[in-house]
């Protein structure tokens, strides 16, 4: 876990120098998931609570069912990310396909993504600038364009893809709990 936090907060500091110590690091993705990923998403999840201190009146149930949709969202984006990316990553890549490099540049970007929701719950005014975050993740994933082996006149589109795959679908998935899920 501490690697992966190391890994996290390097990219955000210096996003093209966090994905060559990255790739350097080659570590599994099955590792980076159940060691990094997971556990952060449930720290992020559970940092809904938090949101019963600051705003009097919520009730437990409904802390409860939104910690757990906080944490679907970004579990299932992993899954539609991958899904996109090993349909489409081949059109945009000039070596062969890495299903390493794919699950590690998605979980990366899902993890920065929980970062930005961590903040949003601790913080407890909602701060327009942190509804901004998301933009600066796109460019860590845009940064991320030389591990990924992107050809340079397909970066617009991979980056399309990226964007689609991995930082819309937790607000898409989270728009659509909302509208299921009467009084959330």
């Amino acid at each position: 876990m501490l690697r992966f936090l190391k890994s996290l907060f390097q990219l955000i500091l210096s996003p093209e120098r966090g994905w060559e110590d990255i790739s350097a690091e080659g570590t599994e993705p099955r590792v980076l998931l159940e060691t990094g990923l997971y556990p952060l998403l449930g720290v992020t999840a559970a940092s809904f609570f938090l949101n019963a201190v600051y705003h009097s009146g919520m009730q437990p149930v409904y802390l409860v069912q939104q910690a757990i949709i906080l944490f679907i969202q970004y579990f299932l984006t992993f899954f539609v990310a991958q899904f996109v990316f090993t349909s489409y990553i081949h059109r945009y890549i000039s070596s062969e396909v890495s299903r390493k490099r794919n699950d590690t540049y998605i979980a990366y970007g899902i993890a920065l993504l929980a970062l930005v929701s961590l903040l949003h719950n601790c913080i407890p005014v909602n701060l327009a600038i942190i509804n901004f975050l998301p933009i600066y993740v796109a460019v860590v994933l845009w940064r991320g364009v030389r591990y990924m082996a992107v050809l340079p006149e397909k970066v617009g589109k991979f980056m399309l893809l990226a964007i689609g795959s991995i930082i819309i679908p937790p607000y898409v998935i989270g728009f659509l709990f909302d509208i299921i899920l009467p009084g959330s």
